[in-house]
């Protein structure tokens, strides 16, 4: 039905939507990083978090035998390459799948939400066709996304919220802490603590939608995947006020 977004492909997402189950969610997964040859996520060797990447977590790590690369990786990177090498395509199949996700909305009585970075990083207030961004060109639509680049300014916009993602795989990097209003996703390793520099810590496993959280709470995600062995920084060792997470 969609070339580009997914729907009920994602465990979290779905799990999210039994609790609140007035929305539905679409999500846009791209090869990660520099995978394809061309960044989609620039902060990602600043913040070590290319090995502790979802990308191969789930499905997206499971390979048949004698395969380099499954189905879902592939896919990921014939998406990412259309974005890098055939932009208007890309942008244009994009307006089709909201549109179509939307109206399947609107019959199943459903609240659209949608995450376009599910494994990038792309600046989507700046991604545009004919002069607007998706955000204008689909108003009514709540957009929301996980993101590294510090700096991204997007209070502005109504239907768009952002989680900063914390790594204190590099010092300045870790300092933006101390800058950012928004509200911040940290990797835990194990338990996750009642507080972290300051900040209540809330259970982000329970749902995807960022949105739904109370504002200035840190977002606390259990490291999964290949996250579970990361030593980069990217994944951080609680070390007081401890609690246990089921």
């Amino acid at each position: 039905m969609y070339k580009l977004l997914t729907v009920n492909g994602n465990p979290k997402l779905i799990k999210g939507e039994k609790l609140h189950d007035k929305y539905l969610t679409a999500i846009l997964h791209l090869a990660p990083s520099d995978i394809s040859g061309k960044t989609v996520c620039p902060y990602a060797k600043i913040a070590k978090c290319e090995e502790g990447c979802l990308n191969t977590a789930g499905r997206g790590g499971i390979f048949k035998k004698g395969e380099a690369t499954n189905v879902i990786q592939k896919a990921r990177l014939r998406k990412t390459m259309l974005f890098h090498n055939e932009y208007d395509t890309f942008m244009t199949q994009l307006v089709a799948d909201i549109t179509k996700f939307v109206a399947f909305c609107g019959r199943k009585d459903k609240t659209p939400c949608i995450r376009l970075n599910g494994t990038s990083d792309i600046q989507w207030e700046h991604q545009k066709i004919d002069d607007k961004n998706v955000f204008e060109l689909f108003s009514d639509v709540q957009f929301y996304d996980y993101t590294k680049i510090p700096t991204r300014k997007v209070q502005i916009i109504p239907n768009y919220h952002l989680t900063w993602s914390y790594s204190e795989a590099n010092d300045k990097y870790s300092q933006y802490i101390n800058k950012i209003t928004d509200n911040i996703a940290v990797v835990f390793r194990g338990d996750m603590p009642v507080s972290f520099k300051g900040r209540k810590v809330i259970n982000g496993d329970d749902y995807d939608m960022r949105f739904l959280d109370p504002d200035n709470v840190v977002v606390g995600l259990k490291a999964k995947g290949p996250a579970k062995k990361d030593t980069t920084g990217f994944v951080i060792d609680p070390t007081i006020d401890i609690i246990a997470v089921a």
